[in-house]
């Protein structure tokens, strides 16, 4: 079978992050443009190879010429897959309905976080053929496999599509060994280009995931909902044996796009320590909780290569992170930035304004707490409503209009207010001056853009901060939020 696994462009954004299977997806604006490699996408692309599917991917924002040549071809195809969410469901969908025009017959597969969450939604969308929810590899894989045999997929657990004009719901696949599924074939992404990314010290850089799932219980986040808060995590060997192949390959940093890399600690001590050992010349960046890392996990990690670990700090007000139920203290985010300083550990801090509850003066608070832990760099966004999320089901009681959230496009999510007025005492366009207000009074002053500057190492890390310092002093004096 020829299958078609495709990242869709977006006509009115040079890009978008689509690198994870859940939701907060964005369009990159707040840290600067940055791009990932559709890792996820890779997983489906080459757990279909492993089968002997004859697989095409194509990153439709990066390669606009070469897919315009594959959909020339179209019909040589029997299935394209594409990876949604809620935020980019609408342009999703309007490119599956170009190749259906061109093709009528092939079959569309969906997954991610708006099939998983709003199957019957998708399904309304005769463009769709199948939505995939929770974990797509194994689920994907059946579904081709069964066509390739002449069999009917119909019965495959984890999927909805439509009979007789009804929706029909299976019951979800168990989630699956993350050691079982193979090394994403980095040989599939576009040769001779490298994904943008402020953050990162060398390129060529890539993405890696090594567990799945968060024990936390924010309100706000799709990440329990989708992969469930009992983590899975791939074994220290797979991990640095993945590492090493990265390496060889020519890739000489890595961002580890675990929701929290931080939690498995014999286990992150154990790849640390390979890594020292085996003298494997590769930095990288990760993501952690505060209350899930130590002034030794943070020691032995910067020997390790990391240079860069990145924080949800949310806000500077202790009742806005028990109302979104963050489960951290502020003293205890003072106390993980102090170590990151003391040892010389770049941080990145994620800080979301109009949480519930929130107030002026709350932001206001927030925008100088984050000046006092002095991140190296911070993304402010809107806070928004999920499909999937305890804060989505408590919009959507009251405000059934909201539908299934599509309204929080990615051209609008995270510099827009979307419901916030009704869980904030913050009028939406005051929200949206605060966001801006905000990176003007990070970013803006001379002592920080003069720190900044002396930590630049060569002329390719000036750059890369000259394009994404352009956007975010853009954005800040853009009196209506564009970008």
């Amino acid at each position: 079978m020829k299958v078609l696994v495709l990242s869709p462009g977006n006509k009115k954004m040079k890009n978008v992050v689509r690198d994870l299977v859940y939701g907060c997806w964005c369009g990159g604006r707040r840290i600067g443009g940055t791009q990932m490699p559709p890792l996820n996408l890779l997983y489906v692309a080459t757990t279909l190879k492993t089968e002997g599917h004859d697989v095409v991917f194509v990153d439709a924002a990066i390669e606009q010429e070469r897919y315009i040549k594959v959909l020339g071809r179209i019909t040589d195809y029997t299935a394209v897959i594409i990876l949604c969410s809620t935020n980019t469901f609408k342009t999703d969908v309007m490119f599956l309905q170009d190749i259906k025009t061109r093709n009528s017959g092939i079959l569309s597969i969906v997954f991610g976080s708006h099939p998983t969450f709003m199957p019957e939604y998708c399904l309304k969308e005769e463009c769709i053929d199948i939505a995939v929810r929770r974990e797509p590899e194994f689920i994907i894989k059946d579904i081709i496999n069964n066509i390739s045999l002449g069999r009917d997929w119909r019965n495959i657990r984890g999927i909805g599509y439509r009979s007789n004009n009804k929706v029909i719901l299976n019951d979800l696949y168990e989630f699956g060994d993350l050691d079982s599924l193979p090394i994403p074939d980095r040989g599939y992404l576009p040769k001779g280009l490298d994904y943008f990314n402020p953050v990162v010290k060398r390129l060529p850089y890539t993405t890696m995931q090594t567990s799945r799932g968060c024990p936390g219980t924010c309100t706000f986040c799709t990440v329990p909902s989708f992969y469930g808060r009992k983590i899975r995590a791939r074994s220290a060997k797979k991990v640095f044996d993945e590492m090493k192949i990265l390496r060889e390959s020519g890739y000489k940093e890595i961002f580890f796009r675990d929701e929290t890399f931080t939690v498995y600690k014999e286990r992150n001590r154990e790849i640390c320590s390979m890594i020292i050992d085996n003298k494997i010349d590769v930095t990288w960046i990760c993501n952690a909780r505060i209350n899930a890392i130590s002034e030794d996990d943070i020691g032995l990690m910067k020997r390790a290569g990391c240079h860069m670990i990145k924080f949800g700090v949310e806000s500077g007000e202790q009742f806005i992170l028990d109302n979104i139920k963050k489960g951290i203290r502020l003293e205890q985010t003072r106390h993980v930035f102090r170590m990151c300083h003391e040892l010389n550990m770049d941080t990145h801090a994620h800080v979301m304004l109009g949480c519930p509850g929130e107030t002026v003066q709350s932001v206001e608070n927030t925008i100088k707490f984050v000046k006092e832990i002095d991140p190296l760099t911070v993304s402010f966004g809107i806070h928004t409503p999920y499909p999937g999320t305890e804060l989505f089901e408590m919009v959507a009681r009251k405000h059934p209009e909201i539908r299934d959230g599509v309204e929080a496009s990615i051209e609008k999510l995270h510099i827009k207010g979307f419901y916030n007025e009704y869980f904030t005492s913050i009028k939406r366009h005051d929200l949206e001056a605060l966001l801006r207000k905000a990176y003007r009074s990070f970013y803006f002053r001379p002592g920080y853009i003069t720190r900044r500057l002396l930590k630049m190492n060569g002329l390719d890390e000036l750059m890369r901060w000259v394009i994404a310092g352009t956007n975010i002093f853009n954005f800040g004096l853009k009196r209506d939020g564009k970008s």
